[in-house]
């Protein structure tokens, strides 16, 4: 598995272990009797959650330059012998529907 997506996958494990240790501790406060709000709750659980949103959208960034044409993936393929489909022509009839 290539690094990046080892890192995804890293992120994702480690944002359910603290997505759900938040709320068990929330409970567990709650369950104790605690009167006070809750604010790192919000900060314990979104924080990471909007980390992984920027991750992903990186990622994806990532990916869209490698597999267009000059992008490394692109032109690794291209020289092992793949053929990329013509250029879109708008002129052309599309196929029914």
């Amino acid at each position: 598995m290539d690094f990046s997506k080892r890192l995804i996958a890293d992120i994702r494990a480690l944002l359910w272990l603290v997505t759900v240790g938040g709320i068990l501790l929330a409970a567990y406060c709650i369950h104790r009797g605690y009167l006070g709000s809750l604010p790192w709750l919000s900060a314990m659980v979104g924080l990471p959650w909007t980390a992984h949103g920027v991750v992903c959208s990186f990622y994806l960034n990532m990916a869209k330059s490698d597999h267009k044409e000059g992008g490394i993936t692109f032109e690794s393929a291209k020289a092992q012998g793949f053929i990329p489909p013509p250029a879109a022509d708008s002129s052309a009839a599309s196929p029914q529907i």
